[in-house]
């Protein structure tokens, strides 16, 4: 009486390296002696064991990876014939949005607002202000989802603005509308005390790009300088 071979098993590939996070499948080879049993079973849950989850003798083993929607690489394994078989995943890549994407503000006066931010865990991400008048008043920077607080400082100016802030890599815009031009004259009235010919001078205060016309509304009275300005 003879005893028989002992059963050894080996596998080939050891190992998969998955380089992104996307869903994937794989195959495993597996080596064994005629009349030798084998299982195969996953250690993770993101790891499923399609077809091959036991054998004998010479056969395979097909499995499926999930996609990984962490930013976080991960390893798991199986156990193939008492050998273990190791899959590393990549992480999922940071992506940012924000909302609103913009803000249009219909007057000058100075204003707040508040961008929401979506990301994924563990993603970092930073606020900043491109130009002077908007100011991060809170939420400079983040990790995962968060918000953005922000001021606008009053246009003082006849045009209207347009400015932005780059959040986690994303254009958020915001214009403002223009400063309304008012207009006051000084003085407002002159009491001449004698009937004979006389000059005299009013002073126009505007705001920057504010036009504004003079004329007289009698025929005694003629403009002699400054009719638009």
């Amino acid at each position: 009486t003879q005893a028989g071979a002992p059963c050894t098993f080996t596998i080939a590939p050891a190992s998969s390296n998955l380089t992104t996070s996307a869903a994937a499948t794989g195959t495993v080879t597996v080596t064994a002696g005629t009349g030798c049993s084998w299982t195969a079973a996953s250690n993770d849950a993101w790891i499923t064991v399609t077809a091959g989850a036991s054998g004998s003798g010479n056969g395979s083993v097909s499995y499926s990876v999930a996609a990984n929607t962490t930013t976080t690489s991960r390893t798991g394994t199986m156990t193939i014939g008492g050998q273990t078989y190791t899959v590393t995943q990549a992480a999922a890549p940071c992506t940012f949005t924000i909302a609103p994407t913009s803000s249009n503000l219909t007057t000058s006066a100075a204003a707040t607002g508040t961008v929401t931010v979506t990301a994924g865990t563990g993603c970092s991400w930073t606020a900043t202000s491109n130009v002077g008048w908007i100011t991060i008043s809170a939420g400079a920077s983040g990790s995962g989802n968060g918000s953005v607080s922000y001021s606008v400082a009053a246009n003082t100016t006849t045009t209207s603005r347009t400015g932005t802030m780059t959040i986690g890599g994303q254009t958020y815009t915001v214009t403002q509308a223009a400063a309304p031009c008012t207009f006051t004259i000084a003085p407002t009235s002159s009491n001449l005390t004698t009937s004979v010919a006389a000059t005299g001078t009013v002073t126009v205060t505007a705001g920057t790009g504010c036009s504004w016309t003079a004329v007289s509304n009698v025929g005694w009275i003629t403009i002699s300088a400054g009719a638009s300005g």
